[in-house]
């Protein structure tokens, strides 16, 4: 990019010295005729300087379409591994679910199959009670307890807390 701009600030400084001699204000001024008042020397000069920058382009521009080739071989190497990836992690998330879903049909069959034997139907009350109390152990699960400290109401709430927050210091350990 250094590169590409050097070589502007060349070129347009080229144009200015080439507009100056011909004493003209603009390029869309330079006509032939302009140009035809110049003389040989000074016209051979700009010819040559131009000849240079150009060449100088030329190879800046194979140069510039090298390293773009170059980038967008490895944006699409890139993009082969992502794509991996994500094919990766698809296939990943579908075994989870597959195994999910075959717990949970497990699950249902299970207890489709001892209600029956007991003699109770499945019904939707029943299936939403085994949900409610799968999600009350979930909760649970999370509860923190600490042996020794008394269930209490209201009123027993500060000394409750203050007991936790001494348990949570000794321990170093902050619940989540």
């Amino acid at each position: 990019v250094d590169l590409l701009n050097a070589i502007e600030k060349e070129m347009q400084s080229e144009m200015q010295k080439i507009l100056k001699t011909a004493n003209i204000s603009c390029s869309s001024e330079a006509t032939e005729s302009a140009l035809m008042k110049l003389n040989k020397n000074p016209l051979a000069k700009f010819v040559n300087s131009l000849l240079h920058l150009v060449e100088k382009n030329v190879e800046l521009c194979k140069s510039a379409a090298g390293k773009i080739d170059q980038l967008k071989t490895e944006k699409i190497a890139d993009q082969k591994l992502l794509i991996e990836f994500q094919k990766g992690q698809i296939s990943s998330v579908q075994e989870t679910v597959k195994s999910e879903m075959k717990s949970w049909a497990d699950v249902v069959k299970k207890n489709t199959i001892q209600a029956q034997r007991n003699g109770k139907p499945l019904t939707e009350n029943s299936i939403k009670q085994a949900v409610r109390t799968v999600n009350e152990e979930k909760r649970r699960s999370k509860n923190l307890m600490i042996y020794g400290l008394k269930e209490g109401d209201r009123e027993d709430h500060y000394e409750i807390k203050k007991k936790m927050k001494d348990v949570i210091e000794s321990t170093g350990m902050i619940p989540a």
